[in-house]
């Protein structure tokens, strides 16, 4: 059948509190953010792992610690699976990014795999490297394997976006909520996508978080 990709999106941030770009700036866990890691990691703790990769930052890094700690095993850091790089918006807020690089951010929501960031990575640069990391992750276990990759929010977006071949104009349609979890089968270089931000584990009850980003892309596009 293939081997299932459990892609985890890492735990909240003070920075993501404050809407700030974070890209590949260093930044930590806040207290409910250890808690989504750990709420995630309980609820794939029956799942039997053959490979565990993370992103090298602090946010994934934190959220890894904590999925070793309940899962028992240890992972693998990988430099490619870090978050894109927002280049001179890491830092910003929504409205410093609009005052200052406006043009920029409109050219960077309409097509990103294009248009990058100011200073930063575009789509097709981060799908570049996410394919060939997994690619080698998925060499280096056996076929029908299980395999946990804990990184961002922007990497997950941009796989799946090319796995479904989502054009340009509807990339930010996919929303990815901290400590979410993704599930893609790869057979045969084929992906079958059987959960997308899937936060079940998160709340006893439906929950709208995830419509903080939505407003924002929304205020934001021309």
């Amino acid at each position: 059948m293939g081997s299932k990709l459990f892609l985890v999106r890492h735990g909240e941030t003070v920075w993501n509190l404050e809407a700030r770009y974070q890209g590949i700036t260093n930044t930590g866990l806040t207290s409910e953010g250890l808690k989504q890691a750990e709420l995630a990691a309980k609820y794939l703790s029956k799942v039997n792992f053959s490979g565990f990769y993370s992103s090298p930052l602090g946010r994934t890094i934190e959220t890894a610690e904590v999925f070793k700690k309940v899962l028992k095993k240890s992972y693998e850091v990988r430099e490619n699976l870090k978050e894109l790089s927002f280049g001179k918006w890491e830092g910003l807020i929504f409205d410093d990014i609009i005052a200052k690089y406006n043009n920029d951010f409109q050219n960077w929501i309409r097509n990103p795999f294009e248009d990058p960031p100011t200073g930063g990575e575009s789509f097709n640069e981060i799908i570049n490297r996410g394919k060939q990391e997994i690619v080698k992750i998925l060499s280096e276990n056996e076929d029908g394997s299980n395999i946990l990759l804990v990184t961002h929010g922007g990497f997950i977006v941009a796989m799946l976006v090319y796995w479904l071949k989502i054009s340009p104009e509807r990339w930010s349609s996919i929303i990815q909520s901290h400590g979410a979890i993704n599930v893609v089968v790869i057979d045969k270089e084929i992906p079958y996508i059987s959960q997308i931000n899937f936060t079940g584990h998160l709340f006893k009850y439906y929950s709208s978080t995830s419509d903080r980003i939505i407003k924002n892309y929304s205020k934001l596009r021309r």
